[in-house]
């Protein structure tokens, strides 16, 4: 529905504000609580089909200067803004230059027995990595009293609307899908419920609950299948 479209926006509006500053003023309040159950009607598709998000359409400014379409009075350049989620450690800067430095003036066994021992700087890139994330740990442990701090940050990123649409129409296939064999599985108990109460044959009952399964089985296939797009989409390198 638009807001257009909507002839009392004003009169609703005012009754939540007034109903959430009540709310506010008075916080110990003995109403009894209403609970709603809201069904977002296949969320993670619905968003993915409407922004064509996957994974060749995220580009950046670069990629979009380049491109033949890229005109003053474009539209394919959708701008869409995300939550950045990274683990870090609580240490700050000269606390991880004090640890490095330590690990500098250690020296660390050697890969074949007999050969020397080795410095720091000798050890691999992966070595290296794998030491100073384990001493950072141990000093964020025991100075910070944990490990590791979580910090967001929203991000802006572009979402081509031009790409190939194999992925989104792929989704969308399945969507559409699962959502038929929904309504086949809502249909075919509505069928079940009227042949019990007529007293059809037994035959027709065990029909009836045969196709249940059926669609039952294919729309929860058709959801197993959405949700392992969701996670390719997650995955890093996607």
């Amino acid at each position: 529905m638009l807001l257009k479209n909507v002839t009392n926006y004003d009169e609703v509006k005012s009754q939540i504000q007034s109903t959430l500053e009540e709310m506010r003023d008075n916080p110990a309040s003995i109403d009894e609580p209403l609970i709603y159950h809201l069904d977002v009607a296949a969320m993670y598709p619905n968003i993915m089909l409407s922004n064509r998000l996957q994974p060749d359409s995220v580009v950046d400014e670069p990629v979009c200067a380049v491109c033949d379409y890229n005109r003053p009075d474009k539209t394919c350049d959708r701008r869409m803004t995300w939550a950045w989620r990274g683990e870090l450690f609580p240490a700050h800067r000269d606390e991880f230059n004090i640890v490095k430095h330590a690990l500098n003036q250690e020296t660390f066994p050697p890969k074949r027995p007999g050969d020397p021992k080795r410095r720091f700087t000798d050890l691999t890139a992966a070595e290296q990595t794998a030491l100073v994330d384990k001493r950072l740990g141990d000093y964020s442990r025991k100075v910070y009293k944990k490990i590791k701090d979580t910090k967001g940050v929203n991000r802006e990123s572009i979402i081509c609307q031009r790409e190939s649409p194999f992925y989104i129409d792929t989704v969308r296939r399945f969507r559409d899908g699962r959502y038929e064999y929904k309504g086949l599985l809502k249909t075919w108990k509505k069928n079940l419920d009227n042949l019990l109460g007529d007293g059809s044959s037994l035959a027709q009952v065990d029909e009836a609950k045969k196709l249940i399964v059926v669609y039952d089985s294919l729309q929860l296939a058709h959801k197993c299948i959405l949700n392992s797009f969701y996670g390719y989409v997650m995955r890093k390198g996607a």
